[in-house]
């Protein structure tokens, strides 16, 4: 299941305009559901300045899944804007899954990302990423706010990015699939239109030992995106993919935050 939320998460867009973003905030809550059980809680926060931006994304299981696969996981970014695109500066992530501490610092120069610290180290258990492989990527959190600046600037969703999260490198396409009409679920916080995507994610290196026919495979999805209110911009306000371990997955937004910084919950320090 983590496979496939790490290139959902590259998909998942957040506010901007043509360049550069003006100052927004936002605060989203999602429930994920599998065969209509409660599997997943997530929260995203995410800052957004002329200067750059901040993005944090927590999630971890619930219900029967969290008895029996037991985990969560922090995810935090910051950068800045070259040519009105996101150039992150850190991401850092934390986790605990199966009882086994996950941890990855990572830092950025001129375009190239530099592994701090791994943990579990990656020689244990996948094939190493070649360092002229990572050249030009982006992590999945900042491929977020890439991806919905386009979103919000041509009113559409065709992208392609290459993601590098210090284990795995993944492209992720993007195409614009037309608007749609969303019927209420009990629990979300948003029915009615809105802007779908399809998306295909697919590993390309930094596969497990003994798994890169299978990690190899592409993963499909759909994500919705509509304003939260009248003349607002788009946020994902639902979301389709798939999943080795559960099947399809659906995931809701139950509830949102968003407005100028002085609207939304006190800006967190910077990733350290």
């Amino acid at each position: 299941m983590r496979r496939a939320l790490i290139l959902l998460f590259a998909l998942l867009p957040a506010a901007a305009s043509g360049g550069v973003p003006a100052a927004t905030d936002a605060r989203l809550d999602y429930k994920a559901y599998a065969h209509g059980l409660p599997i997943l809680r997530m929260h995203v926060a995410l800052d957004l300045w002329p200067g750059g931006y901040r993005m944090w994304l927590d999630y971890r299981t619930i219900g029967l899944v969290g008895f029996f696969y037991r985990g969560w996981q922090h995810d935090r970014v910051a950068g800045s804007w070259r040519d009105g695109r996101p150039a992150p500066r850190s991401y850092r992530a934390i986790g605990l899954w199966h009882g086994d501490r996950h941890r990855l610092v990572m830092d950025y120069a001129g375009g190239r990302p530099e592994v701090r610290a791994v943990l579990p180290p990656i020689s244990t258990d996948r094939e190493a990423v070649p360092p002229a492989e990572q050249v030009g990527t982006i992590d999945t959190l900042s491929a977020l706010v890439d991806l919905l600046r386009r979103i919000a600037a041509t009113g559409g969703c065709d992208d392609q990015v290459h993601t590098f999260d210090g284990r795995r490198l993944s492209v992720i396409a993007a195409r614009d699939a037309g608007h749609t009409v969303l019927p209420h679920r009990a629990g979300a916080a948003f029915a009615g239109p809105a802007l779908r995507c399809d998306f295909t994610g697919r590993m390309q290196a930094g596969f497990l030992f003994g798994q890169r026919r299978h990690d190899s495979r592409p993963m499909h999805g759909s994500a919705w995106f509509a304003p939260l209110r009248p003349g607002g911009q788009d946020w994902p306000v639902r979301l389709r993919f798939q999943t080795d371990w559960f099947g399809d997955v659906t995931m809701v937004l139950t509830a949102a935050q968003v407005g100028p910084p002085s609207l939304t919950a006190e800006r967190a320090d910077d990733t350290r």
